[in-house]
């Protein structure tokens, strides 16, 4: 356990700790996919050089929080340092090296949105900007040393376990050459995250739009927003973080914005100063800092009734946090946008957002607000369905992420199974959110059901990855070949948590709202239970529910004892 001191060198060079563009759009822009074309699958590159071929006992797909702190876990606790992390981008940070649009910053406070046993003691606001949040991640990777167990700029293909051998084959190619790479290792950890793969908008005539568009997950800083007329569609976090920034910060400076979005979002109070203060307070040692981040988890914890079901107490809490977000709103955004903005439907039922100068912002002359489709790009800008024209430069859509693309992994076993198959049939689910049935000896971080509408998905992770490590240390041992999840055991979870989360406000009719929680009846995003359940799941494995197949070392002594059991035995 430790504390971490930051230097701020991400606040005079912010441009340091954000991934350059064209890089970004080579892995998440609109034509992404050409990225996994430059390798051939015949086994050799364009030049004819066969694939690199590399080992390791544990394969880690993903450097932002859960790579990272999976790799740190697995050191420290299980003594292993046999490790490689592949990541696709030039750097750690996953979400926080990619996302940099304008005012992109922890929409919970940091220092719970953060690892436990490596807490920073200078945060400069309780909701830090992303290129704090990456100076933060690179602390971390410098301090554990994790610079050589990763290798950046690779693109993972396919990954194919060897039932026999208990070994994974990982097929993929680098980024900028094309080569082909493979990576054999006997356990494989899932750590990409959910909000990666960014939802464009899909409107008719984008393509003739003549000024600049842009997704806020792929965000060009070369393009001048001064005096500018712009388009912002949706009203999501990201778009409460955008639209404040673009006219505020003198960087960005918009001539205008339009921001047009049909849904409406309970947006809350900013975070209360008073816990800044307490954590400057106790900032000096990491049990200060400790207590704090406790209390923060208490206090959102104790609020989690409000979730679930339709009881006095939930009820309770729900009027006080929904009056809180209405008198907010009504206090400091200008009446003509209330009904716009203020929702109808049971708070809760989507992601709250915690405001940040978005709400005041509203007061500004240069900002109009409209709730009317887009039905088609022109191009001099869109129209909308009353067909009115929109003039405008720059469109930048806010328009969330694309889970199920970012869930699914190229994982499947050399006896025919594969997980995006069978969560095509059967909808995405894991074990306790970490395991696939049919899929051994492989582990999702932050995997289906693991987000919350209250809580840290950091300390959702942490608690992911204890589970891994007690489930996998036979295996890294030697004593187990590899472990799986039993199939009754993966089709009782996917239906007890379905039956479940059918019980709380996630998008459900008693939320009363379209989420993109809940998807064709199918919620795969939020956890339906508190998250000190989810710390009892991941702490105490029920190892009745996992089948374990013996390495043939272990078998070797198994016929060894069994033979000398047999030897007569002389007086």
């Amino acid at each position: 356990m430790s504390t971490i001191t930051l230097t701020k060198e991400s606040h005079a060079t912010p441009e340091k700790f954000r991934i350059k563009h064209q890089d970004s759009l080579s892995v998440l822009g609109p034509d992404a996919t050409t990225s996994q074309t430059n390798a051939k699958t015949t086994g050799k590159t364009d030049a004819g050089s066969p694939p690199i071929q590399t080992r390791s006992k544990v394969g880690i797909i993903g450097g932002g929080f859960a790579g990272i702190g999976a790799a740190i876990k697995t050191m420290q606790e299980l003594n292993e340092h046999d490790l490689l992390i592949l990541e696709r981008h030039d750097n750690f940070g996953g979400t926080w090296y990619a996302n940099t649009y304008p005012g992109c910053a922890s929409d919970i406070p940091a220092l719970w949105y953060s690892f436990s046993f490596a807490l920073a003691s200078n945060w400069s606001r309780l909701q830090p900007p992303q290129y704090e949040m990456e100076e933060y991640l690179l602390r971390v990777v410098d301090m554990y040393k994790l610079r050589d167990k990763v290798q950046f700029r690779t693109y993972i293909d396919r990954c194919v376990f060897d039932d026999k051998q208990g070994e994974w084959t990982l097929f993929g190619h680098d980024m900028q050459t094309g080569q082909l790479l493979e990576h054999k290792c006997s356990i494989l950890l899932g750590c990409s995250g959910g909000l990666v793969h960014p939802r464009h908008l899909q409107v008719e005539g984008l393509d003739s739009f003549k000024g600049k568009y842009m997704h806020s997950a792929v965000w060009d800083h070369s393009v001048d927003f001064k005096g500018k007329r712009v388009v912002v569609v949706g009203n999501g976090c990201s778009a409460n973080q955008t639209v404040p920034a673009l006219l505020n910060d003198p960087q960005y400076n918009a001539g205008s914005i339009t921001q047009i979005f049909r849904s409406k979002h309970y947006i809350l109070p900013p975070l209360p100063a008073a816990l800044m203060w307490l954590y400057w307070l106790l900032s000096f040692s990491y049990y200060g800092l400790f207590a704090v981040r406790l209390l923060v988890v208490a206090i959102a914890e104790g609020k989690f009734l409000q979730f679930k079901g339709d009881g006095y107490i939930a009820n309770w809490i729900r009027r006080v946090r929904a009056h809180s977000s209405t008198e907010y709103v009504k206090k400091h955004a200008p009446k003509k946008y209330h009904e716009q903005i203020i929702p109808d439907w049971t708070i809760g039922c989507k992601r709250m957002i915690f405001d940040y100068n978005y709400i005041p912002s509203l007061h500004d002359p240069r900002i109009d607000l409209r709730s009317e489709r887009i039905k088609k790009v022109v191009p001099e800008g869109v129209i909308l369905e009353n067909d009115e024209l929109i003039p405008c430069d720059i469109i930048v859509a806010c328009t969330g992420y694309d889970l199920e693309k970012s869930l699914q992994l190229p994982v499947m076993t050399s006896s025919g199974a594969s997980m995006n198959e069978i969560w095509s049939r059967e909808g995405p689910t894991a074990y306790r959110t970490i395991m696939v049935k049919e899929v051994p000896n492989f582990f999702l971080m932050s995997g289906p059901n693991a987000g919350t509408g209250h809580s840290s998905v950091v300390m959702s992770i942490e608690n992911a990855i204890d589970f891994y490590l007690k489930v996998a240390k036979p295996i890294l041992q030697g004593k187990e070949k590899s472990v799986v999840v039993k199939t009754q055991a993966y089709d009782t979870w996917h239906k007890d948590i379905q039956h479940e989360l059918k019980s709380s406000i996630f998008g459900t009719p008693l939320g009363g709202c379209v989420s993109w929680y809940n998807r064709g009846g199918h919620n795969h995003t939020t956890y339906p239970w508190s998250q000190i359940h989810y710390w009892y799941v991941t702490h105490f494995p029920n190892y009745t529910d996992l089948s374990y197949s013996p390495s043939s070392s272990s078998k070797n002594e198994k016929s060894l004892v069994e033979d000398d059991s047999k030897k007569p035995k002389l007086d």
